[in-house]
């Protein structure tokens, strides 16, 4: 396969994954700070789905690791590459519909008390934290990879498969955890 010619001179790849990973969380946080409309009591909002559709994107990206995992375990690389092209795919339609639900809907405080609660706050902040780094580390390793500059993907995805694995994972979890206390049920 044969990668745009900006990801083949891997000065310009670089100053593109730089640019979007800067990009990615300036907007995530301005969305935390931008009022939202607020919808009257007995309403229903159309958009609650939404979380539900990140959960799901997010747990099949994380299937479709493991798969791409065991594909390249057992030198299946053309399995390999359409895997994880559908991660990444899967991935960024997980950030589309993020921002699109986070634009829309207001903040849902957790209800939770206690040890519970504590455990959320953890595992969300930790999700948050690793989000972030684990953008530019997956755009790294897929242009490395699209590029041809298998060594440099090799590398790169030692540190990235794990935290990838995590974010995805976390993401579910998150969603587990908050969904009772949304104030509108998608269905």
């Amino acid at each position: 396969m044969n990668a745009p010619a900006f990801i083949q001179n891997e000065r310009t790849a670089r100053k593109f994954v730089i640019a979007i990973s800067l990009v990615i969380p300036i907007v995530v946080t301005v969305l935390r700070y931008i009022p939202t409309p607020e919808f009257e009591e007995g309403t229903k909002s159309t958009l609650y789905f939404l979380p539900m559709l990140n959960a799901l994107l997010n747990g099949s990206t994380f299937l479709l690791l493991i798969a791409a995992l065991v594909a390249i375990k057992n030198k299946n690389v053309e399995a390999h590459r359409k895997l994880t092209t559908l991660g990444m795919t899967f991935s960024a339609l997980f950030l589309v519909s993020y921002v699109i639900f986070h634009a829309t809907t207001s903040h849902t405080p957790y209800g939770g008390e206690g040890t519970v609660k504590t455990i959320y706050y953890f595992i969300l902040f930790s999700h948050i934290v690793l989000s972030a780094v684990i953008v530019p580390l997956v755009l790294f390793a897929f242009t490395h990879a699209l590029a041809g500059r298998i060594d440099k993907h090799r590398k790169i995805v030692k540190y990235t498969f794990p935290l990838w694995l995590y974010v995805t994972l976390t993401g579910v979890i998150v969603y587990f955890m908050i969904s009772p206390f949304y104030p509108f049920s998608p269905f």
